[in-house]
């Protein structure tokens, strides 16, 4: 599916069917921005953005969790709202709770959940949905280093499973491992796009470049 965005300033980008792009960029570049308008959270003054089928922001770990309710009942109703079939419903909250592994906490109140269950719960609903397009808002501080490590497993495997992929990360590193194309954005507007090495090297080039006198 093509994606034409004219966001920010002059952006105009185009996306394929199942590319996974790296949005590169300081912070303040635009890429956050960039991602809210496509996710449709911001709607552009001029331009437009265009997508095609279930679009999902990741973008920290809750996907709109109640504090009123158990860990489990939350997991079962937020699928439904975030369109899981219901033939699907329960495989789906199983594979959520094995893998935040909260025990029997899963039946108590979310309200008394420490940040780090309430990530660890976010975290696993998230990266058990199918999204068409998956926009992530690099968010893999959650928990301690075991947990991360886990759940960098799991995002990796998200990422393989969803269809098309923009991350904005400032690890670049994981740009090239996951990436076959980068974006570059500085001040609202592309400064390149292209492959991934490419775009990591014009990155550290211009990044390393503009304090020279």
């Amino acid at each position: 599916t093509n994606m034409p965005i004219s966001a920010l300033k002059e952006v105009n980008v185009r996306l394929n069917r199942g590319e996974v792009v790296a949005l590169i960029g300081r912070n303040g570049a635009g890429k956050s921005t960039l991602l809210k308008a496509i996710a449709g959270l911001l709607r552009p003054s001029s331009g437009e953005v265009v997508t095609n089928g279930r679009v999902i922001l990741l973008a920290g770990a809750d996907p709109g969790f109640s504090v009123d309710t158990s860990g489990r009942r939350n997991v079962e109703e937020l699928a439904r709202a975030y369109g899981v079939e219901r033939e699907e419903a329960s495989e789906f909250t199983s594979s959520v709770i094995d893998f935040a592994q909260l025990g029997d906490a899963i039946n108590r109140n979310f309200r008394g959940y420490s940040s780090g269950m309430r990530g660890k719960l976010g975290f696993g609903f998230i990266t058990n949905l199918r999204p068409e397009v998956l926009l992530i808002d690099e968010t893999l501080g959650v928990g301690d280093r075991e947990f991360r490590a886990k759940a960098q497993k799991r995002l990796i495997e998200f990422i393989e499973k969803s269809g098309t992929v923009i991350i904005s990360t400032h690890s670049l590193g994981l740009a090239k491992e996951l990436c076959s194309r980068g974006i570059v954005l500085d001040g609202g507007k592309v400064e390149y796009d292209g492959e991934i090495a490419s775009a990591i090297n014009k990155y550290v080039e211009f990044t390393s470049t503009e304090n020279v006198p």
